[in-house]
């Protein structure tokens, strides 16, 4: 009996450890936690030392790469630290605004697929909204864009710049988020509707309201399930923020078309490419394991 005991538990340690071995399963997760861990670090280091970027320990390291070809990266190609520390600058733009838009857009998004579902048409604000997403899903992102740009009003734009806010920044951030609530409200209405509705009369039966219901119940079980259009809607904004180039925002395509100008070097749309995979990537195996924490068991996904 003991000796089945210590086996057992011999086992246990045993699968711990293979959890954590570097394997085929869980490589692109070690990947891309070195990765963040060097970015935190050259972040702090950043501020210890004004002369540094976040980018610094990552040039540290390609300089070490190289090393059998040269005494680091700018003797190879002395245009090389600068367009790559470029590109990077021009990425952490392009997360930020995309971030920025997905996580506002969502909470917009939210209040716009409950008004949906509604029964009622709530004096015509239904109709508005309705009429909101059809023009923002059927009418191209640049256009959009300009749009919001083109459209602001002059006592908009003297607010912004006295916030110290770029105006460019600004109107693209804008345009993104007006775009993905709408994407995102027909995400979420899905979801809701895919609740079934025994649970809602349940609910009712029990003395909930209306409201308290939504709340509640149905809304952590639809974003719980919405998970993965939600991921692919991320990647398309991470994707689609290249548009806000057309107003000046100096993101990762329009720093990759200065650099290109001003060097004359095809690969750098190819290093520009590259930055979007790590992000696309990188954001997908973030999301990938969030999907697999929330999942609802018996759902009948993810091998239920």
């Amino acid at each position: 009996m003991e000796n089945e005991k210590l086996k057992e538990k011999e086992f246990n340690i045993w699968k711990k450890i293979r959890k954590i071995r570097l394997t085929r399963n869980n490589f692109g997760w070690w990947i891309l936690s070195i990765f963040v861990l060097i970015i935190i670090g050259g972040t702090i280091n950043s501020w210890i030392n004004p002369e540094y970027t976040y980018f610094a320990p990552i040039m540290w390291i390609i300089d070490i790469l190289v090393l059998p070809f040269g005494d680091d990266l700018g003797s190879i190609d002395y245009r090389m630290p600068t367009i790559l520390e470029g590109l990077a600058d021009g990425a952490s733009l392009t997360f930020f605004i995309s971030v920025v838009s997905v996580v506002i857009g969502f909470f917009i998004a939210i209040v716009l697929a409950v008004i949906l579902v509604n029964r009622s048409h709530l004096f015509g604000l239904k109709f508005l909204t309705q009429l909101y997403i059809d023009f923002f899903r059927s009418t191209p992102l640049i256009v959009q864009i300009l749009l919001v740009y083109f459209g602001l009003p002059s006592w908009a734009i003297q607010f912004i710049r006295d916030l110290n806010i770029s105006t460019e920044i600004f109107a693209g951030t804008l345009a993104l988020t007006m775009n993905t609530a709408a994407y995102q409200a027909e995400i979420i209405r899905s979801g809701i509707l895919a609740i079934p509705t025994g649970q809602t009369k349940a609910a009712r039966a029990l003395g909930l309201t209306s409201n308290q219901t939504m709340r509640y119940v149905v809304l952590p079980q639809a974003i719980r399930i919405i998970v993965p259009p939600l991921t692919n809607e991320l990647i398309n904004v991470l994707l689609n923020s290249s548009l806000v180039s057309v107003i000046g925002v100096t993101e990762l395509t329009k720093r990759s078309q200065s650099l290109q100008s001003r060097y004359f070097l095809w690969p750098i749309f190819l290093m520009a490419a590259v930055f979007y995979f790590v992000l696309a990537y990188s954001s997908s195996k973030l999301t990938k394991r969030l999907e697999e924490k929330l999942r609802i068991p018996g759902l009948g996904v993810a091998n239920d």
